[in-house]
């Protein structure tokens, strides 16, 4: 009998128990994540874990790298989305000695036509900074870095409402380094401006195509609560759904 009784009551809770509708949970194809994080300003620890929140989110598989030599046409090859957070410098011989640009003409052609074959691409926040100049990197990039104070409140405010990147976001504050940029697109492209308690207003967040693929480029980032901010989260998320046009 009480077999019987613990039989009936695992039953119901099975019937009972809420099952996930999202479609990302629906197939095992997803789309798989290369994700170069991290440099002598940005820990990759929390990078990752930032990061790792969305992914998990999305049901996206992610191979997290931190040496950017990693990124050839080859590792491209493997996945359909990749993800960079770190800036375009390196000091090989020890931080205080001249840095040297990590990125070579093999890598920008290889990024270049990896999204123009189809691949997604996400840049965050400081991927936009000293990359060598006038090449392919930032012409897919669209934009580039000027300056950013020390991190102060800032908010962050959704330019356009009605593309997929920004679907469920809403304006929100954060403290972060409020990046300045030199912004290369139109106002099509834009998705994103910051605006400080000083009025000092920028471009944060576009997008951009180039052939078959996508990318997006998202400003906010340098510290941890601001990348575990809801808003911060749900942008990473559509995102990634939008460059591996999975939305």
């Amino acid at each position: 009998m009480i077999r019987k009784l613990i039989g009936i009551i695992y039953a119901a809770a099975l019937v009972a128990a809420p099952q996930n509708a999202s479609k990302v949970y629906m197939t095992a194809d997803r789309p798989h994540v290369m994700a170069w994080i991290g440099d002598f300003y940005h820990s990759p620890v929390y990078i990752r874990d930032a990061l790792a929140q969305a992914l998990v989110a999305e049901n996206m598989p992610v191979t997290f790298i931190e040496d950017p030599a990693l990124i050839t046409a080859e590792s491209l090859g493997k996945v359909q989305i990749l993800i960079m957070f770190g800036e375009g410098r390196v000091w090989p011989s020890g931080f205080g000695k001249p840095p040297m640009q990590w990125m070579t003409e093999a890598q920008q052609k290889a990024i270049w036509e990896f999204v123009e074959s189809g691949g997604g691409f996400l840049g965050m926040h400081n991927v936009e900074a000293l990359y060598p100049a006038d090449g392919l990197y930032y012409k897919l990039l669209g934009g580039s870095f000027i300056s950013h104070p020390k991190p102060y409140s800032f908010t962050v405010r959704v330019q356009n409402k009605n593309h997929p990147v920004t679907a469920g976001v809403e304006d929100f504050e954060i403290v972060d380094e409020q990046h300045k940029v030199k912004y290369n697109l139109d106002e099509e492209h834009l998705l994103l401006r910051s605006i400080s308690q000083d009025n000092t207003i920028t471009e944060s967040g576009w997008w951009n195509e180039v052939g078959k693929g996508r990318m997006v480029y998202l400003a906010p980032g340098h510290t941890r609560d601001a990348l575990m901010h809801p808003m911060m989260q749900r942008l990473i998320r559509n995102s990634l759904t939008w460059v591996s046009k999975n939305q």
